[in-house]
């Protein structure tokens, strides 16, 4: 076995004919080499063209080793990172032979990259509850809304799901409508999920006209208007991940109202310096600090808010707003269950809403629930469909039932001066990733074949740049994230076995 004082690059090279031989998921490597910088698009499109596996290790691993010890240090990281599946695991007993045993039956990759002593080893020795906490953000000096509407820079608002970036817009909506002046502007909103009209708009007339409605008289005026003052308009698309129309691109590249004040929310994974490429000040929305969710509890569950506060997993769910309300739902009956996970708060707001909408009695619930398994599995199945599709609009409803709906919003698309038309969304996306992995939970054997179709196109379910891999948003998705979303509904207590 090799020194462990060895360099990284000779600690590959040493045991390069034993990765030739035994290096598995070829896949995962190339994919992870890829995102953390050391191959570029031509290198890995160079390797994937060789013509098996041992032809596309050996490239792999020259590749690597010729940029040095940097790149090599990284390989080992991934490799032992991903062992249990790029590296296989010898027999516990040896094979019965006469022969005698070579050197590459002797050789266990799993104990060699475990004698590598890697420089961040220390990092994992931080407690549980201490990574937990990590999550909470830190108390620190606010941005109100109040000062982001008056700023006259552009802004970016990145956060997780559920975080509140469309909520802080909407108070930014709310403090433009009543404020006390007279000076004349204009505030466009956008929600960049429904976007049948915004894909379909040819020109800044029917983006801002088609989707809201048009000014009583003297349309032309106002249009006229806001294109000599564009210094008093202030855009704001609310979940942009992609340029879905010219007149968009143009509205961001400053091309038809070059004074115009823009504002974006996007989830920090969906951040592209390509798409925000103009002048924008990046604002993080971190969610509630320790207190804040604290001040919350205490306010919505009162003396029952210590179940909370005594479970360190549900205090740092709650910091994200949308999870410390489902918190506060699920507990605030003293009969609720008591959830520990984010798949368990799904799992109770999902019954709860059913149960509220059959006003069925809590323990007819499961009875209740294994009536409806197949308009439910209907559901989760247009869920996954539809984000294959790229859209959260739902025009394809197998069925209209009571229950189905009540996890979905109408939105009314107009097709003419006198007809529209009605199609769905899930109330918030990350609903609709819960159902679309329920899907997949109970058609496993599809799991692999998406994972597989996507990581060959390099996206997952929503992009198709190297840049952008995802699984419904989730970027840089690898085979242990579509174990995860699998598991995020493996306890599902639907009753719907």
């Amino acid at each position: 076995m090799a020194s462990t004082s060895q360099s990284a690059k000779d600690y590959v090279k040493n045991a390069r004919l034993h990765l030739v031989r035994e290096l598995r998921n070829l896949s995962v490597i190339l994919e992870n080499l890829y995102q953390q910088g050391v191959l570029c698009d031509e290198e890995v499109s160079k390797i994937q063209a060789e013509r098996d596996g041992y032809d596309k290790t050996r490239k792999i691993l020259d590749s690597v080793t010729k940029k040095g010890e940097a790149a090599c240090y990284v390989l080992l990281k991934i490799i032992d990172m991903t062992r249990k599946r790029t590296l296989e695991r010898p027999p516990l007993l040896p094979e019965k032979s006469s022969e005698a045993p070579t050197e590459s039956k002797k050789f266990d990759l799993h104990h060699w990259i475990s004698c590598f002593s890697f420089k961040d080893t220390h990092k994992s020795n931080m407690s549980r509850p201490k990574k937990l906490r990590k999550y909470i953000p830190e108390e620190k000096p606010d941005i109100s809304p109040t000062e982001l509407l008056e700023t006259d820079k552009n802004i970016l608002l990145v956060g997780k799901p559920g975080i509140g970036k469309t909520t802080l817009t909407h108070e930014m909506l709310r403090l433009w409508a009543e404020r006390e002046s007279k000076e004349l502007d204009y505030m466009f909103y956008f929600d960049m999920r429904e976007t049948s009209h915004i894909r379909n708009a040819k020109s800044l007339e029917e983006l801002l006209f088609g989707v809201f409605c048009e000014p009583d008289e003297g349309k032309d005026e106002v249009l006229q208007d806001i294109l000599r003052h564009s210094d008093n308009v202030t855009i704001i698309f609310d979940g942009l991940t992609d340029l879905c129309s010219s007149v968009v691109e143009k509205l961001l590249k400053k091309d038809l109202l070059p004074l115009a004040k823009i504002i974006i929310t996007c989830r920090a994974d969906d951040e592209d310096e390509d798409l925000f490429s103009g002048n924008f000040d990046r604002v993080e929305v971190k969610g509630f600090s320790e207190q804040t969710i604290k001040t919350y509890l205490s306010a919505t569950l009162g003396e029952d808010q210590t179940k909370v506060l005594s479970n360190l997993e549900l205090i740092t769910l709650c910091h994200v707003p949308m999870y410390a309300l489902m918190v506060a739902a699920c507990f605030s009956s003293k009969d609720a269950p008591q959830p520990c996970t984010i798949t368990e708060i799904y799992i109770n707001i999902v019954r709860f809403f059913l149960q509220i909408n059959s006003k069925t009695k809590k323990k007819d619930l499961n009875s209740f629930i294994k009536t409806k398994r197949e308009e439910i599995l209907s559901l989760a199945e247009v869920a996954f469909l539809s984000a294959e599709r790229k859209t959260v609009n739902l025009t394809d409803l197998p069925c209209e039932d009571s229950c189905v709906l009540s996890f979905l919003k109408p939105l009314l698309i107009k097709e003419a001066v006198t007809e529209t038309i009605t199609t769905y969304a899930f109330l918030h996306y990350t609903v609709q990733e819960f159902f679309a992995a329920l899907w997949l939970l109970k058609n496993p054997d599809k799991i692999r074949d998406v994972y597989q179709q996507f990581h060959k196109h390099r996206f997952y379910l929503q992009w198709n740049n190297r840049k952008h891999i995802e699984f419904f948003k989730l970027r840089k998705c690898t085979l242990r994230q579509v174990h995860v979303y699998h598991c995020v509904a493996s306890p599902l207590l639907l009753a719907s076995q």
